[in-house]
């Protein structure tokens, strides 16, 4: 797993010709800066731009090495994404990544990935199928199916860099648990137990839900029928919205692909 400036590093060598298959050359800074020149930003649009979108977005920018062309959110018109939109009044705005590419698609590098779990798979392969470079957010998707048909993908597109982001597998603990098992601390391991004890938003609901929540009014900035991407159909309601939706498996995986995805990760 590397780092979100590693990603745009090997974004820009693959750009030049000069990586393959998300596995850059060796090289240091002094020689990065030498083959892709000092001042070679990689091209990069956003799609989901609100909450943990505008955290990656920052992110990448602290890079110093992404020019940010393009912003693609659902609900441009809400207040979760209008940070993003004032810190880049210049990239071009879109609600549906699939207009984006039709319009402005030669313009774009590398793309990054924040959308709720279930649309990252549609996102994830028509970027790669357009030949963008791609960092999309842990989980990688919704299902097993949807995961093996990415890893296919990105088989079948070699010169496309690839990434999942999850912070946890570029910080201390990770290393700190690498460290103690080559060193033997950590071995004959036949068991683990994993759990998590942090509330999350649905945990106060009625345990004995039987039905889908009632309709509501669409806001009017927000775009459903995209939102809704390629699952079936549901009638609008805030508790599918904003992070919610993880509680549906028709849209998420509950806390197992919130938190699990951390929990598990060093131990796998």
């Amino acid at each position: 797993m590397t780092t979100r400036r590693e990603f745009i590093k090997n974004a820009a060598l693959a750009s030049a010709g000069l990586a393959m298959g998300g596995i850059s050359t060796k090289m240091n800074a002094a020689s990065y800066n030498r083959v892709v020149g000092a001042n070679k930003k990689v091209n990069l649009a956003h799609i989901g731009i609100g909450n943990r979108g505008w955290e990656i977005i920052n992110d990448f920018d602290k890079t110093g090495l992404a020019n940010v062309v393009a912003l693609c959110d659902v609900d441009l018109g809400g207040e979760h994404t209008q940070k993003a939109l004032a810190k880049f009044p210049n990239a071009k705005r879109f609600k549906d990544f699939r207009e984006m590419f039709d319009k402005m698609g030669n313009e774009i590098e590398a793309v990054a990935i924040a959308t709720p779990d279930f649309a990252h798979f549609p996102a994830v392969m028509l970027s790669m199928a357009e030949g963008k470079h791609v960092y999309v957010e842990k989980p990688l998707s919704r299902t097993f199916l949807e995961s093996e048909l990415i890893m296919k993908a990105a088989k079948k597109y070699p010169g496309v860099v690839t990434q999942m982001g999850n912070q946890g597998h570029s910080e201390a603990n990770y290393f700190q648990f690498k460290a103690w098992k080559e060193a033997g601390i950590i071995k004959d391991v036949t068991a683990v137990t994993a759990h998590m004890n942090n509330p999350r938003r649905w945990h106060g609901w009625d345990t004995g839900i039987k039905k889908f929540p009632v309709a509501e009014p669409i806001p009017e900035t927000l775009d459903w029928d995209t939102w809704l991407m390629a699952r079936n159909y549901h009638d609008y309601n805030k508790d599918f919205h904003y992070g919610q939706w993880r509680c549906w498996y028709d849209f998420g995986m509950g806390a197992l692909g919130d938190w699990g995805a951390h929990i598990i990760d060093t131990v796998h």
